[in-house]
């Protein structure tokens, strides 16, 4: 079930920041807040709209999570946004805003589990390390993006 909800909700977001005046919108406050403002968009309703957004999807996920697991508490979740932020990173999404795709952040999820699930499988590293591990791939990956800049 889990899969199925992320594969709907990865269509639906796409469908929404590539169709939607919103999700246009969006876009166009990450690549720059100063010119979406100078293009009247109302950077403020945008922003409000995309944390409810971002609510909405954690009230889903805990939905999943808690059934599965058979209990939640104030630190379940604790270091997830680490996995979230890295898989958007190995997606290709530039951490200075501008384009990014929802099919390269599912390609970045699967990536980053595949890595964690050979690592667990393997035993090369403690699974308490796995997060460390996580945290040297954004490392690598931002500077190889800030490489990518000073090159271009």
């Amino acid at each position: 079930m889990p899969i199925l909800v992320f594969a709907v909700i990865a269509i639906g977001a796409e469908i929404i920041l590539r169709r939607t005046q919103f999700g246009r919108h969006a876009a166009a406050i990450g690549s720059s807040e100063q010119v979406a403002r100078y293009s009247a968009i109302n950077v403020e309703r945008v922003r409000l709209m995309t944390y409810v957004l971002q609510g909405m999807l954690v009230g889903v996920a805990t939905m999943l999570y808690v059934p599965r697991f058979g209990s939640a508490n104030s630190s379940t979740a604790v270091l997830w946004e680490l996995q979230a932020i890295a898989a958007v990173i190995i997606g290709g999404t530039m951490l200075k805003g501008g384009s990014g795709r929802v099919w390269g952040t599912v390609v970045g999820v699967i990536i980053l589990e595949l890595i964690g699930n050979i690592l667990n499988l393997q035993s090369l590293i403690s699974p308490y390390l796995n997060q460390a591990f996580q945290g040297a791939i954004i490392i690598v990956a931002v500077l190889l993006q800030r490489s990518k800049r000073v090159a271009n």
